[in-house]
């Protein structure tokens, strides 16, 4: 007798027992593999693809998590999907060259910025312009402070960020920051900024809109995410046209950087804390300094610069290929999800200080968020008229 099959049960004067049990051998093979295509078990891979306008450029969430908004910049549009099946919901036609997109915190509308210097608030029940501003300078990209219920935006090509009054988009305060801000995220009573230009990331006290720290980032910054319970930063860096390969060999005359892998999460994050051994000397980390300053030159490519939050200083700059233009830090804190110009997804581990995974995307990535479960990324082709599930894979929850 051939031997039974896991579960399987064989009775004597059966003999369709142990062909059922084949059967359901196979049905659980196959019921495996469906479980595999839908949930992060493995490697990651593809998942639903969902048709869009043309050049998407923004991607943006409703607080309830079960809308998506898609601003394509070539068809001068918002495709407004379901977040569950991804349905159309509504398209909705902007002026010519709309630059970013934000739903606000009530669900019912959305904030686009489009022409050459207009903001509109648009309703969805309607879709109709609810309110039209007018900000003396044009605005690329939204965050919002959900502590002080205000607008952060950026204004393309302008060493500064504006802080905008929710309910009317007043502008309360123009902050200098040495370079255009590419993003902006919220922790406690901090604002954090990446910048261009001056390739740096900035901290905010939002107590008295000052700025209080500035750290050196890497070429172009592009994206940020802040592991608040880790204290870690990470700013994910284009590079620009010309500079080296992040991979190439450092020149005899740099200095190497040579740091510890990134401790694991939780270790990091009780690292941070103050200790009595703090006044035993006077460790104020400039040998860490110069080491960082000069080896920082050996990755004048793209990559992820690492910052400690607490004094906001610079531990690590990861090479990642193919320029990196948006970046999602995975609910596990292990992986970074960096959608690269290349048209590739690269997963990023944190604690081998290694790109671990490449995905291709089927085209050039726009844009990218979490989509709201924390289970999968949504990511928008700008060179394509779609919008893809990426399924990250195992270690990624």
């Amino acid at each position: 007798m051939e031997p039974a099959f896991p579960g399987q049960a064989l009775k004597a004067g059966k003999p369709g027992a142990l062909l059922g049990g084949r059967r359901n051998a196979v049905l659980l093979i196959f019921l495996g593999l469906a479980l595999a295509a839908c949930g992060p078990t493995g490697a990651p891979k593809l998942g639903r693809r969902w048709r869009i306008g043309l050049g998407a450029c923004g991607l943006s969430a409703d607080p309830s998590g079960k809308r998506l908004a898609v601003l394509c910049r070539r068809s001068n549009d918002v495709w407004v999907l379901s977040a569950a099946d991804g349905a159309l919901l509504e398209r909705i036609d902007t002026l010519p060259k709309p630059k970013a997109l934000l739903f606000h915190p009530d669900g019912l509308s959305f904030y686009v910025s489009e022409g050459l210097s207009s903001v509109a608030q648009v309703r969805l029940e309607d879709r109709r312009v609810a309110r039209d501003f007018l900000p003396a300078e044009p605005v690329g990209s939204f965050a919002y402070d959900p502590e002080g219920g205000r607008l952060f935006c950026g204004h393309p090509g302008i060493p500064d960020v504006g802080v905008y009054r929710l309910k009317d988009f007043h502008l309360e305060n123009d902050l200098g920051l040495g370079g255009e801000a590419a993003a902006v995220e919220f922790l406690g009573r901090d604002a954090w900024v990446a910048t261009r230009q001056s390739d740096a990331l900035v901290r905010i006290a939002l107590t008295d809109m000052a700025t209080k720290e500035i750290a050196e980032a890497g070429p172009s910054p592009r994206a940020l995410a802040l592991d608040g319970k880790g204290g870690w930063a990470y700013v994910a860096c284009h590079g620009r046209p010309g500079d080296p390969s992040p991979l190439a060999q450092p020149s005899p005359a740099a200095t190497p950087l040579t740091l510890a892998p990134l401790t694991p999460p939780d270790a990091a994050a009780a690292g941070l804390s103050p200790s009595a051994d703090d006044d035993e000397g006077p460790d104020d980390g400039s040998e860490l300094a110069d080491a960082d300053a000069a080896a920082f030159h050996l990755y004048d490519g793209s990559g992820v610069a690492v910052y400690r939050l607490q004094d906001v200083r610079r531990v690590d700059y990861l090479p990642v290929p193919g320029g990196p233009v948006a970046m999602v830090l995975a609910p596990s804190r292990r992986f970074l999800a960096l959608a690269c110009d290349d048209g590739n997804l690269r997963l990023l581990d944190l604690e081998g200080r290694r790109v671990a995974e490449t995905l291709p995307l089927g085209g050039r990535p726009g844009a990218m968020i979490a989509a709201p479960d924390g289970k999968s990324l949504w990511v928008a082709l700008s060179s394509d008229k779609a919008l893809v599930e990426v399924l990250p894979g195992r270690g990624w929850r």
